[in-house]
């Protein structure tokens, strides 16, 4: 979305949705490869809150072996 407020929210709610549910789990998922690209771009986000949240899910995915390595394809080394 081009409004802060809206990327704000979805991050917010993205990031308690993989703290309930767990990273192990949605690794499982359908569409789990999608998940560190959308992290990597909140978290790069021009707005400070939505750039915590973003931030926040990257540590998460970072503990995960197959997110990891997700991570570092779809994100250049100096962004992680």
């Amino acid at each position: 979305s081009r409004h802060a407020p809206v990327r704000e929210c979805a991050a917010q709610l993205l990031l308690s949705l993989m703290e309930r549910i767990g990273v192990t789990q949605l690794a499982g998922t359908p569409r789990a490869e999608r998940l560190p690209q959308v992290a990597g771009k909140l978290a790069q986000d021009c707005h400070k809150d939505t750039r915590h949240y973003g931030q926040e899910m990257v540590k998460m995915l970072l503990s995960h072996q197959q997110f990891k390595m997700l991570l570092e394809q779809s994100l250049s080394t100096h962004d992680l």
